[in-house]
This record gives C-alpha cells, structure tokens and sequence, in this order.
C-alpha cells in the first residue's frame, strides 16, 4: 500500500506584512516612543522593556507603523486615546516640566545665597582685625576725661 503525498509548492518568501513583523531591527524613534509608554497589562514596565504578550504586539504595531511613515506623536496620541493617559510613562501635562525648572531655580537660589555668605565671610577674614592699640586723643572727648580723673582717684 503505497500513500501518495501531494506537495504543494509553498512561496519562500512571506508576506510583506509578515516580513514586518518579522524583521527586529528597530525603526527609527522606536525605542524612545516604546520606553515613553507603559505596558497596560500590568502598568509596572515601560513597553521597551516589558515581556508580555500585550506588550510584545504593542511594539509590533508601533514598529509598524513607523515603518508606514506615522509620526511617533501620532502614534502615542493612538495609543493613548485607546488605553487611556495612564500608558505614558510620564505626564504630558506640562506639570513635570514646571515642577522640574521649580526646583532647579530653587537649587541656583540656594546655591547662590550660600556663594554669597561665603564670599561675606572671606571678606571679613580679610580685612585686619581692630587692634587694641589706645585710641588717639584727637577722638577723645570730655566724658573721656571724666572717666580717667575717676579711675586716678580711685587708684590713689
């Protein structure tokens, strides 16, 4: 009994869309856009990082779409709208920018004020100390006199 196995000649080539996803070399702003996100199945990771299903076909798609001429922007914008604003990794809302420059000019200020108190206290080590040398008699005045004929008589 003989079995006769037909063989179909396949293509060995894939598909254009399946080259895609197949070939891992990243395109071009991949990386930064996938490690502004995070991965939405646990919220933990960023998507570059992340070894999930979810997160694997979340960086098929931004790959995808990259190569297809899509803005980054306008991917995350896609991706944002679908998931929510918690997929960015950081808010886009303008607050860690201004907090951030907050606490820069609070760091310069401080930085600053300590300069300058240092810089005070220089000077004054810089300057001769008073000396104890007595005082000429073109500064004296008549309570001067009253105090040393005080002080000679009670001496005597």
């Amino acid at each position: 009994m003989a079995l006769s196995i037909s063989s179909r000649a396949e293509p060995a080539t894939p598909s254009p869309a399946g080259s895609e996803l197949l070939d891992s070399t990243p395109a071009p702003g991949e990386r930064a856009l996938a490690a502004r996100l995070l991965a939405p199945c646990c919220w933990d990771q960023t998507l570059d990082v992340h070894e999930s299903e979810v997160a694997r076909d979340l960086r098929r798609e931004i790959r995808a779409r990259l190569r297809r001429g899509e803005g980054a922007d306008v991917i995350e914008r896609d991706l944002v709208a679908r998931y929510g604003d918690r997929l960015r990794a950081a808010p886009s809302s303008g607050v860690l920018g201004k907090v951030a420059l907050g606490l820069m000019l609070g760091i310069a200020v401080a930085f600053l004020g300590v300069f300058a108190l240092l810089r005070s206290w220089r000077r004054s080590d810089a300057q001769p100390a008073p000396s104890s040398v007595a005082v000429p008699a073109a500064a004296r005045d008549e309570y001067d006199e009253l105090l040393d004929d005080e002080l000679r008589e009670r001496d005597a």
